[in-house]
């Protein structure tokens, strides 16, 4: 087991605004990608939280990305918008193409909404979540820096470039289904390299080209695709939709693990869709419920006490959280510490978890 402790939720995210703050985001910008850093952790996907502050700080410090500039609409047609991210913090551009594809959806239909020259936006599944929650069918993804090698290759040329479909429910908790097209998500291969772990085999090769199973030595290789070809496929889809469309860098373009000098910004892509321009959406709502409660309730294989619908462990891992505390890696809070020491911000009180 990892060891953990725990922070309750509101003091971890005054924390990550003000580490945000200190290393030069405005508040308003660090207030955003808070809440989405926070929405991570609280959901139990902590290596999608916190853990990444060590890149924005970093990334700050070194002018790699300006965090007081906010994002700005580029281009717009009445089903379409390209958003500026003005290389800033990426999740104040991605909830600005939240709002703008809820507002073009609901007059149009559908909307599809490109972010350019941005930095990494993180968690996209929080954005699909959102307009989930609005009533609309969501579809985030995003390409960023070179982690994985093609199907038949070795070679760093791809990222993890993940997707997310967010469908709305009734009730709270939509669903949400977040996923890497890598074998597994760079992010978890991080987490493995910090205790010395094993990950499976296939998910990826060392920098000699053969296969490993080996945590840091693939954070020195190259990550697989997901399914061989079919994964290789989706990332390279992917990336098409999130570089070239959106005028960003794509591939090799972007510096990435051990990239120490200037990179080229990020693209991500985002599409909308209302229910309502096709059936009416009472109905359409208790169809997919339907469906979801035939699943649910289908024979299950030994072993298995319940079918998870995706979303379904985070939305309980969140309301768990939200009372008990959120719980963080060990060697994510010593990291923090760090750099609190360095910018001068006091930490909050922890309990074993």
């Amino acid at each position: 087991m990892r060891p953990t402790l725990r922070v309750a939720e509101s003091d971890l995210r005054a924390l990550t605004e003000r580490l945000l703050v200190a290393a030069g985001a405005s508040e308003e910008n660090a207030h955003e990608a808070a809440e989405i850093f926070v929405d991570a952790d609280v959901k139990g996907i902590g290596a999608q939280g916190i853990d990444y502050m060590y890149y924005i700080i970093d990334s700050l410090k070194r002018g790699l990305i300006d965090g007081r500039v906010r994002p700005r609409l580029a281009r717009e047609t009445p089903s379409t918008a390209l958003i500026d991210g003005q290389r800033g913090l990426g999740q104040p551009a991605a909830l600005m193409a939240v709002r703008v594809a809820t507002e073009k959806a609901r007059a149009s239909g559908s909307a599809t909404v490109a972010i350019g020259n941005s930095t990494d936006i993180f968690m996209i599944g929080a954005y699909a979540e959102r307009l989930a929650k609005n009533g609309l069918i969501g579809l985030v993804m995003t390409s960023g820096p070179p982690l994985v090698h093609p199907h038949g290759g070795v070679e760093r040329i791809l990222s993890t470039n993940p997707l997310a479909f967010g469908f709305p429910r009734r009730g709270e908790d939509p669903m949400v289904f977040d996923m890497a097209t890598s074998a597994l998500a760079s992010s978890r291969i991080r987490q493995a390299a910090y205790h010395g772990e094993q990950v499976p085999p296939g998910t990826g090769v060392g920098p000699d080209g053969k296969p490993t199973t080996d945590a840091a030595t693939i954070r020195k290789g190259a990550i697989g695709p997901m399914a061989g070809h079919k994964g290789f496929g989706l990332a390279l889809a992917v990336a098409l939709l999130c570089g070239p469309l959106s005028g960003s860098a794509v591939g090799p373009e972007m510096g990435g693990w051990q990239h120490e000098g200037e990179t080229k910004t990020q693209g991500h892509f985002m599409y909308a869709v209302d229910p309502r321009s096709f059936v009416d959406f009472d109905q359409f709502i208790t169809r997919s419920e339907w469906y979801i409660d035939t699943i649910k309730n289908s024979k299950k294989a030994e072993g298995v006490e319940a079918i998870r619908i995706p979303g379904e462990r985070a939305a309980a891992t969140r309301r768990r959280q939200r009372q008990a505390g959120i719980e963080v890696l060990t060697e994510t809070w010593r990291r923090i510490e760090g750099h609190a020491r360095d910018l001068g911000v006091a930490m909050p009180k922890t309990q074993q978890a």
